[in-house]
């Protein structure tokens, strides 16, 4: 797994959030794509089971069959090596963690689950005491954090592969993760609040303060150690790791662009189409090359136009995250959205889906998902659009009005 897939998901959720409704929708829409992240395939029960059964013990002796909404199993499709929970979307998760925790109980070889609404996700395990499901999660994320490290958070994911996991293994991490969050947060509050925490107190004072430490001097020393606090933390930023802060940034940055720009040429989209029926956005390109297949398209469309009455010297393209854009006058006036990296390789343009059929007579049409257009035509090679010229020309003409 890396970032770019987890950006991926992300826009999926901020362009999907408000038709997110229910639990089965988060189910589907954004935990089975999780699921595939981690590399499980949802279709495969010897992988991945659907509310997966397993007993437990009530108070009064009694053995009731509780479910779980998704279990993850090793290759040999017998030991659960996960657990995932989903509730709503919004919901305080944290309020459900009994559920989870019941579910580990009774499972002996079973460490680790999941609790999510599908943009928040916690990881819980049992580090404390085998089968006893700790009391707080030992790593988290969200899919709507604007500040989240998205390669910290890849890596770390990465170790709950179907390829990587090792159950032994993974607890070190849980635990020196859940260490790592614990010292980050006390160093944050001490650095904040210095007077605050008064054994910290003690010891920075220590072999430096010799004198009666009466409440009044140590309100003094609190504020001397809020003003040390700064050049401190710069005599120990040296050259290498000013460095590695800015690489950090860079990298935030970007992932921020990432999920900014594919949204900003959704909107694009949605300004060009008047479709009610609306289908997910799904990102098949994580950096933006051009490709020769989408140059090919680009000439043979150009050569098709140079036998109309538009003029050829206004086709112009742009290459987006998405797709291969074919525009005319203008880059944001497209008429010819070419998809040449995606499994089956189609185009899409601005004709209805009825005469989309008529004029692509023997090629498979569908209507196009709302985002990227109206009518969808599937090819096996770009030089199949040598045989759409009147596809391609009625979808310019739509464009121009004419």
């Amino acid at each position: 797994m890396d970032q770019k897939q987890l950006i991926n998901l992300a826009n999926n959720y901020k362009d999907q959030k408000e038709f997110i409704t229910n639990e089965e929708t988060a189910k589907m829409s954004l935990v089975v794509p999780f699921i595939r992240l981690l590399g499980y395939d949802p279709n495969l029960p010897r992988e991945v089971r659907l509310e997966y059964k397993a007993e437990f013990t009530q108070g009064d002796g009694k053995r009731l069959r509780d479910s779980m909404d998704f279990a993850l199993f090793d290759k040999s499709g017998f030991k659960p090596l996960m657990i995932i929970e989903t509730k709503p979307l919004g919901t305080n998760l944290k309020s459900n963690s009994p559920q989870l925790a019941r579910y580990i109980a009774q499972l002996p070889d079973l460490h680790f689950g999941i609790l999510t609404d599908g943009c928040n996700y916690l990881f819980y395990g049992d580090l404390e005491s085998p089968n006893i499901m700790d009391s707080d999660p030992f790593f988290t994320f969200s899919l709507d954090d604007s500040k989240i490290d998205w390669t910290t958070v890849a890596s770390f994911l990465t170790k709950f592969s179907r390829d990587a996991f090792n159950a032994e293994t993974l607890l070190t991490d849980a635990e020196n993760s859940r260490y790592r969050q614990a010292m980050v947060d006390k160093l944050v509050n001490v650095l904040r609040a210095p007077a605050e925490d008064e054994e910290f107190m003690k010891w920075l004072t220590a072999g430096i303060y010799t004198g009666l430490r009466t409440a009044k001097v140590m309100t003094r020393m609190a504020e001397i150690a809020r003003s040390a606090i700064e050049p401190a933390l710069l005599h120990v930023m040296g050259d290498e790791f000013i460095d590695q802060l800015k690489n950090r940034i860079h990298a935030a940055q970007k992932a921020k662009a990432d999920i900014i720009e594919p949204a900003k040429e959704a909107k694009e989209i949605d300004d060009n189409n008047t479709d009610d029926d609306a289908d997910d956005v799904k990102i098949k390109k994580s950096s933006i090359i051009t490709t020769e297949d989408e140059l090919q398209a680009f000439e043979i469309i150009k050569g098709i136009i140079e036998d109309s009455d538009y003029d050829v010297e206004k086709i112009l393209y742009k290459d987006t995250v998405n797709y291969f854009n074919v525009s005319y006058d203008k880059p944001t006036r497209w008429f010819i959205r070419v998809f040449a990296d995606s499994k089956r390789k189609n185009i899409v343009t601005l004709v209805e889906l009825e005469k989309a059929q008529e004029l692509g007579e023997g090629f498979d049409v569908e209507k196009a998902p709302k985002v990227f257009g109206v009518s969808r035509i599937f090819i096996e090679d770009i030089e199949d659009i040598t045989k759409l010229n009147d596809l391609v020309l009625e979808s310019l003409k739509t464009l121009c009005g004419n």
